[in-house]
């Protein structure tokens, strides 16, 4: 997983030319807890045709108000070169489920 901060989240999504997951998270949040090691083993399947990108938003709290974070964890997923999302999922998922929506929204 790419951590990135409010100065390259931008820039990570226009230069994407694959599909991005934005996983936002926090270090206080339980769930995310929980959902972070998950999201970190898809990462490392390496799957060609999307990036997984983790904004801590302690740290970046300029890009989860940009996008409307306002609870974690979140996922945002955006189309190649694009800033608006095209998907949101609030609250904990586990590993199967993201990578199920992300493999349904490839196979559109």
């Amino acid at each position: 997983m790419i951590a990135t901060e409010s100065q390259t989240f931008e820039q990570a999504l226009l230069e994407a030319d694959t599909p991005v997951l934005a996983y936002f998270w926090a270090t206080w949040c339980q769930a995310c807890k929980r959902m972070t090691p998950q999201m970190e083993a898809l990462a490392t399947e390496n799957d060609p045709r999307y990036k997984i990108v983790g904004v801590d938003i302690g740290a970046n709290p300029e890009v989860a108000e940009k996008y409307g974070v306002m609870s974690t964890p979140t996922l945002l997923l955006f189309k190649p070169g694009n800033t608006k999302p095209t998907e949101i999922q609030v609250g904990f998922a586990a590993k199967d489920w993201v990578k199920g929506l992300v493999e349904t929204y490839l196979n559109k």
